[in-house]
């Protein structure tokens, strides 16, 4: 096909998102005094708090509660849960050693994604081997891991979309996790045995990540030791991670030696698998401490950071295990030189016996899901917005206000208008075309002239599938009504999304996550380019500027830059949604499905939910057909009537009731036909 021949020849998406980070601009060097470190981090502190999201400004009390002991030689292990958030709590154990003498240092061990979460035998061995030398360990499940998961079992995942839903309510995965984890050493501390001066964190992988990014936020964690979980953050571009990694907008204003650097002059050990994956790197992630090295160098404890490379493959293997002892038995206990202690014999549990809830339908409900999180938050967001507007001119002011926001704040910002260097070649019975939408980006599209006898206009066609779309009903829909249809690729879809790798069957996973590390979600980007296309169609179809202005028609959960591309484009004359969402905010607690990642904007609900934004397209026509649950079943009749009654009473307004249609049926093509006509 063409245009496949045409998109191996463009700039590859990656290519531009890496282009948008700073590092791209020349190496960064680390600050040269004390006082240009702490200007320089004090914005990484503001720039976390923001992409860290929404949390709690007052503590919950910890509410713990053991549920069991089981008793080991010279050791014991308790299954307990404490209330991390508002109604949220954490499953988690506790190993102690025998009562007596003075308190012990206390360590927190967070887990990455092993199949068992924190009582994978991965944790454990970590876990008993402290405690044997006498520290009190605390392994909590991640939000969504674990006993915490949607379905409690071993091989469970908390990331892509069902962790992804929790940005557009102005929360990360991230964040939450930076939090619990605080509340983690909250609730070490409140326990008799541990002395709180002496706290530690360690976890491999993305438990390596929680672990780095903990001791950059906690300071009463002395010593911070992430293994297999540091390189840089730039190393994330060009690979795929888990959402509990994504540090949203991170590129724009840190470094992952910024986030080491504030960890000193606590005590920092940086541990790296030889064989691991690039963003994980022993030379990745010795770019990053040689860069903090500089802080803990100007504060004269040049001695409290170390690199460790060890040889092997991604994990926390024996060998990284003994490194910890050491290094800890140094910083918290005054005991030896840091060297590696080798580990005692050590004899783990059947998973199954550490549980909480061994029977998981016995789970109290505050032991709450990131599906019903997320609808908690989403709802949140949606009290504390205004009032819907009740006549036209508020509303006017209303959606500026929005369109502000998503722009500059949700968005990152819209690049500045240059030329299109648009391309139209007749190929067969459609056109081919090619666009510049700003430096670095060039997409493809087809216009498909119309079978009517009489030509009635243009629509812009957005769906995933982009130009290379297999189902061409509402192409041929529309070409019948008298248009000419434009089917157009937007950035990483369609013949764009080129070889990218499907993360659980999220097909844009990675070039959403790109985005998200370089500040500029893929919805924004895709306004955009729908914004673009929409410049060329009145360019081609309509040069003189005499027509109402193309239709815009949006497919499945593309609807939602359709509607988005008709509030910030005027030339439109009217919008359509074809089983597009109904909302952001899932009616029931279940794991999204069939959602492009790249929807998922960080605080879009603060700028308004579906209907809000569909309304943004008043009083042109609008159409909305069939609009689908989160979870991707059909919504009721009642849920189209709610999610769109804000759009009604816009439309009323405007005194447009009679342009604004809702069809609850699943068959958008024939509310589509007959909308037309």
């Amino acid at each position: 096909m063409r245009l496949a021949k045409l998109a191996a020849e463009q700039p590859t998406f990656l290519d531009f998102v890496r282009s948008l980070a700073p590092s791209a601009r020349g190496a960064i060097a680390p600050p040269a005094t004390l006082e240009g470190w702490q200007k320089r981090l004090d914005k990484v502190r503001e720039g976390l708090h923001g992409s860290f999201g929404r949390l709690p400004e007052t503590d919950a009390s910890l509410d713990p509660e053991i549920l069991g002991v089981i008793e080991r030689d010279g050791y014991a292990i308790e299954r307990l849960t404490f209330q991390t958030l508002p109604g949220v709590r954490a499953t988690a154990n506790l190993y102690r050693p025998e009562p007596g003498g003075a308190r012990r240092a206390g360590v927190l061990c967070v887990h990455g994604h092993w199949a068992w979460a924190r009582i994978d035998p991965n944790v454990q061995a970590r876990c008993v081997g402290l405690v044997k030398r006498g520290y009190v360990v605390l392994a909590i499940d991640a939000f969504g891991a674990g006993e915490r998961a949607i379905e409690p079992k071993s091989g469970t995942y908390h990331g892509a979309l069902d962790g992804g839903s929790l940005w557009p309510t102005s929360t990360s995965l991230l964040g939450v996790q930076v939090y619990e984890n605080r509340r983690a050493v909250d609730y070490l501390i409140s326990r008799a045995e541990v002395d709180p001066t002496k706290l530690a964190i360690t976890g491999a992988s993305g438990g390596g990540n929680q672990a780095m990014y903990a001791g950059a936020t906690d300071d009463r964690l002395k010593a911070v030791v992430p293994v297999c979980g540091v390189g840089r953050l730039e190393a994330y571009l060009g690979q795929g991670c888990c959402v509990c990694e994504v540090l949203a907008g991170g590129l724009r204003y840190a470094t992952t030696g910024d986030i080491l650097a504030m960890i000193a002059p606590r005590s920092l050990l940086v541990i790296n698998a030889t064989r691991d994956a690039i963003q994980f790197s022993v030379g990745e992630a010795r770019v990053s401490v040689d860069y903090a090295r500089e802080r803990y160098r100007l504060l004269g404890v040049s001695d409290k950071i170390r690199q460790m490379p060890i040889e092997g493959e991604h994990g926390y293997s024996k060998p990284m295990r003994e490194a910890l002892y050491g290094w800890l038995d140094r910083e918290l206990n005054s005991r030896g030189n840091g060297a590696p202690i080798s580990e005692p014999e050590l004899t783990l549990e059947d998973p199954r016996d550490l549980r909480c809830y061994p029977d998981g339908p016995s789970r109290p409900k505050t032991i709450l899901t990131i599906p019903a999180f997320a609808i908690r938050e989403g709802q949140a967001r949606l009290n504390e917005a205004a009032p819907i507007a009740d006549h036209k001119e508020r509303w006017e002011a209303d959606a500026l206000r929005m369109k502000i926001l998503l722009s500059e704040d949700v968005f990152g910002g819209f690049p500045k208008l240059g030329p299109l260097d648009l391309v139209l070649n007749t190929n067969g019975d459609s056109d081919e075309a090619r666009l510049t939408s700003e430096p670095g980006i060039r997409l493809l599209g087809r216009r498909f002239r119309t079978t009517a006898a009489e030509r009635r206009g243009s629509a812009l066609l957005l769906r995933f599938a982009g130009s290379a779309g297999s189902d061409d009903s509402a192409v041929r829909i529309l070409r019948e009504n008298g248009r000419d249809v434009w089917t157009v690729d937007l950035r990483a879809t369609g013949i764009g999304l080129g070889g990218s790798t499907p993360v659980h069957g999220v097909a844009d996973h990675n070039p959403a996550e790109w985005a998200l590390w370089v500040g500029r979600p893929l919805i924004g980007q895709w306004t955009w380019d729908a914004l673009r296309w929409l410049d060329a169609v009145n360019m081609v179809d309509d040069p003189e500027g005499s027509g109402r202005g193309p239709i815009v028609v949006g497919q499945g959960a593309f609807s939602l830059v359709a509607f988005l591309a008709a509030g910030f484009h005027r030339k439109i004359s009217a919008c359509a949604s074809l089983n597009g969402l109904v909302s952001l905010v899932g009616e029931k607690p279940l794991p999204w499905k069939g959602i492009p990642f790249g929807l998922l904007a960080p605080g879009i609900l603060e700028a308004g939910d579906v209907g809000q934004l569909a309304a943004l397209a008043a009083p042109r026509r609008l159409l909305i057909a069939g609009a689908v649950e989160p979870g991707g079943e059909l919504a009721s009749r009642e849920r189209h009537k709610i999610c769109f009654e804000s759009t009604r009473t816009i439309y009323d307004n405007f005194r447009a009731l009679n342009e604004f249609t809702v069809s609850p049926e699943s068959d958008s093509l024939r509310a589509l036909s007959a909308w037309l006509k």
